[in-house]
């Protein structure tokens, strides 16, 4: 009796043991909960379905929402038989919690957690435009970040093509959506001339894997204008070529001008001043215009076209010739500036220089002062002449009566003398007998 019920007391417990593990498994097999999805990440202002379902449970199943931090989701739950959900429209940085769904079924209750992760970064880098920007003059640059959460993960570099010039990063937290500026006071070089500015902004949450990128390129007008050649030269009948190049974004357009010309021309090819067959006309100053959709830019630049001078301009400052005694100018001049002038007087016998000038004033002209009067002009490549010649006329009343002998002494002859003395013996004749006039003769 005591053998069996010691056999019982065995096989009982054994019945118990089994009868246990048994309702275990059929436990875990029979009451399954699901939660879905588990670590959603979502944009501020989407919306989140969480679905909560249950399997193994042969009845309905009793559900229940709530957030942990005792905080309101404000979502809106439909039930059905063994399936919850919870639908959360236009999320909020206050989202940024956890939701537990628990499930009850037939007095058993199981729970399940999701970790939502909430973000805001909408809209690319905003950067005003910039009217120009120049080589070595410092200029304030703003970009600005709207509607970030959250705004400590925020990192903003501003780049120069490839080359980083700044870097901003928050360290302040914020419980809510926030903008934020950088401000970075930029000074260009010459190097970086050419290269776009961008405002990179990089959102990243690395314990949830997020990394977002927004990149924006600055707009500006056109600032430093560089030019192929600053004291460009061509012969004449030759070819020139001159590069204008402006630093801007968009890429500025070029435009050549020739500024003596009524109306402007326009004279450029590709970004290029081209000259073929130089001829003295296109000598003079051109203008490069860059311009774009922010801005202009202009810069000057003079072409000089070599050669022999051109033909000078000699002028008397009256048009009829000059009497003797007055007084009398003569002009030489030129419309190249890059020739010597010399005024002078041609010698009858040899051609010698005789006065160095480009205004000579003759006061009180002398018969003398007539002749031939030679304007040159000469540079490095040849010399040219005019001329002109000037005829002093003699006054009416210059010749007189009491310089008659000595005029005439030297041409006089025997002839001449013959009829002086013949003169001077009246002359005598007529004296007696005037002052005979009381003499009386026998």
């Amino acid at each position: 009796m005591h053998n069996e019920r010691k056999m019982c007391g065995v096989k009982c417990i054994t019945f118990v043991l089994w009868i246990n593990i048994l309702s275990v498994i059929t436990e875990k097999n029979y009451f399954e909960l699901e939660l879905t999805p588990p670590k959603p990440v979502k944009h501020v202002g989407t919306d989140l379905e969480l679905t909560c379902s249950v399997k193994g449970c042969p009845v309905n199943v009793t559900f229940m929402w709530r957030a942990l931090q005792d905080k309101l989701h404000g979502g809106k739950i439909k039930d059905e038989q063994n399936v919850s959900r919870l639908l959360i429209r236009n999320i909020t940085s206050e989202h940024n919690i956890k939701f537990v769904c628990k499930a009850t079924c037939e007095g058993k209750t199981k729970e399940k957690t999701s970790d939502i992760h909430v973000f805001s970064f909408p809209l690319d880098p905003v950067l005003p435009k910039i009217k120009s920007l120049i080589a070595n003059q410092t200029q304030k640059l703003s970009c600005t970040v709207h509607d970030v959460y959250p705004l400590e993960r925020i990192e903003i570099e501003w780049l120069r093509g490839d080359k980083t010039l700044h870097k901003d990063q928050l360290e302040e937290s914020f419980d809510n959506v926030q903008s934020y500026s950088s401000v970075f006071n930029y000074t260009p070089s010459v190097l970086d001339l050419g290269k776009n500015i961008s405002c990179k902004a990089t959102l990243k949450i690395a314990e949830i894997g997020l990394e977002k990128t927004r990149n924006s390129n600055a707009e500006y007008g056109p600032g430093t204008i560089t030019i192929s050649s600053n004291n460009p030269s061509v012969k004449l009948g030759e070819h020139l070529e001159i590069t204008c190049q402006a630093d801007g974004n968009p890429q500025p357009t070029i435009l050549w001008w020739k500024e003596e010309t009524e109306p402007a021309q326009n004279k450029s090819q590709n970004e290029k001043l081209i000259i073929n067959n130089a001829s003295r006309s296109q000598a003079g100053w051109y203008r490069c215009d860059a311009r774009n959709a922010v801005g202009s830019q202009q810069m000057r630049v003079k072409v000089i076209v070599l050669g022999p001078p051109n033909i000078p301009k000699i002028q008397l400052s009256q048009r009829e010739d000059p009497k003797e005694g007055e007084n009398i100018t003569i002009l030489c001049s030129s419309d190249d500036g890059s020739a010597e002038l010399t005024l002078y007087k041609q010698s009858a016998a040899s051609g010698t220089l005789n006065k160095q000038a480009v205004l000579l004033n003759i006061p009180s002209v002398q018969i003398t002062d007539g002749g031939i009067y030679i304007c040159e002009a000469k540079n490095d490549f040849g010399t040219e002449r005019s001329t002109i010649k000037i005829t002093v006329e003699a006054r009416p009343d210059v010749v007189k009566m009491a310089d008659l002998p000595v005029a005439i002494l030297p041409a006089a002859g025997l002839v001449s003398l013959l009829t002086i003395a013949g003169l001077l013996i009246r002359y005598c004749r007529k004296k007696p007998r005037t002052n005979s006039s009381n003499i009386t003769l026998s």
